[in-house]
């Protein structure tokens, strides 16, 4: 996320100074090298004084931390804003951190994919992405500086209440990530025979299994601090689940009828 982010800045304006930290040397070296910074950091708060946006794309706890970091070493008129794809956890570190307070923003772009690193960073990711963040998109205040930011890249940046957003992708990105999960392990629990015919599967196999082959510590944090939205949402889909279930065992017009609403509403949701 974050080495897209970078590029896409270097390719809006070519002379944009971008200071970047990464704890493992190797990709901060390979971050330079594809010219997603243009310079490296000893420290991620070691910060010039003319620094105007700090950005955080690292897991929720990481950002958390480093907000709590960045307290004493913000320059005064920066903004820090965190890409994390929930939000409480780095919000309620700012909140503690009363000179970081009114200058953090948390924004989710709606964007990427199941890979993950430097080497997958590009310079479009974010073009005609939207981009939810935590704030009101007031002209001059936090949020409408973020919402110009992002704007000023291509992406549609729209408003919404953190615990909203937290609540909303417990359902449209965590639980599908659960799901697919659950189903990979499933084929991997039915045997040798299984496994030969999944590697040669067509596309529906690969589209509903594809989020399955997502970074798993990255994963497992947001599982677990998110887990309050997402355990009733879990229950929702282990009642459908036994639903489908009962309809496949009855037979009859329940079935068809599962199928159509299912159907119907994929087409309302993703057009």
């Amino acid at each position: 996320m974050g080495g897209s982010l970078d590029l896409a800045l270097r390719a809006a304006d070519s002379g944009t100074r971008i200071l970047g930290f990464d704890e493992d040397d190797a990709t901060g070296r390979r971050a330079l090298e594809r010219g997603a910074v243009t310079e490296r950091l000893r420290a991620p708060d070691d910060l010039p004084s003319d620094v105007d946006l700090v950005v955080l794309a690292v897991p929720p706890a990481a950002a958390a931390a480093q907000v709590r970091h960045l307290a004493t070493s913000l320059p005064p008129d920066a903004l820090v804003m965190d890409l994390s794809s929930i939000m409480l956890p780095a919000l309620a570190a700012s909140m503690e951190t009363p000179p970081l307070a009114d200058r953090f923003v948390a924004a989710h772009p709606l964007a990427g994919s199941e890979t993950s690193g430097i080497e997958s960073a590009r310079a479009d990711l974010y073009r005609g992405a939207v981009v939810l963040i935590g704030r009101p998109l007031e002209e001059g205040a936090p949020g409408g500086r973020a919402a110009a930011f992002w704007s000023a890249l291509g992406a549609k940046p729209a408003s919404i209440a953190p615990a909203l957003h937290d609540a909303l992708v417990a359902l449209t990105s965590h639980l599908p990530y659960v799901a697919s999960v659950a189903l990979v392990n499933t084929l991997r629990r039915t045997g040798s025979m299984t496994r030969t015919l999944a590697e040669t599967a067509g596309p529906g196999l690969r589209d509903t299994t594809r989020v399955a082959a997502s970074p798993t510590a990255l994963w497992a944090e947001i599982l677990e601090r998110n887990g309050p939205k997402l355990l009733p949402a879990l229950e929702l889909l282990e009642r459908e689940v036994r639903a489908l279930r009962h309809a496949i065992q009855e037979g009859g017009p329940a079935l068809r009828t599962k199928l159509d609403e299912a159907r119907s509403f994929r087409q309302e949701i993703v057009p």
